[in-house]
């Protein structure tokens, strides 16, 4: 077994790809090769993202790129479901419902990891000591 194998965020990331790819074959011809491969493409990604988070040499740009993945996922359902692609609203619920698990994990992941060569952001209030 691989390393990454037994994180829970990986377990969550396979059961989305599989999802989504079987989501997909039942998507109508106007959005299974424009959309559907879309979805495919990124959640895949997300898969890859994990296992290369995992090293601990790649974790702090990878959780970065992840959770910029993760949110386009949760877009590109969100379109899905206003083209009406998906077989019912319940579909795109269960779907979205573990996206969303998946990005408060890789959210999660990403606290316990702060990349150090990113500024902290603006807040419009002068920092201590300056006048």
């Amino acid at each position: 077994m691989s390393y990454y194998e037994s994180l829970p965020i990986y377990r969550v990331a396979l059961d989305v790809c599989v999802r989504i790819d079987t989501m997909v074959i039942h998507f109508g011809r106007a959005h299974k090769y424009t959309l559907g491969t879309r979805l495919r493409d990124t959640s895949t990604d997300i898969l890859l993202l994990v296992a290369r988070a995992n090293r601990k040499e790649e974790r702090a740009a990878a959780l970065v790129t992840l959770c910029h993945r993760v949110e386009e996922l949760k877009l590109l359902l969100n379109l899905g479901k206003e083209v009406r692609a998906f077989g019912s609203f319940e579909q795109f619920a269960q779907i979205m419902e573990q996206v969303v698990g998946l990005a408060r994990q890789a959210e999660g992941w990403r606290a316990k990891n702060p990349r150090k060569d990113v500024p902290e952001p603006v807040t419009g209030k002068p920092r201590e000591g300056s006048s």
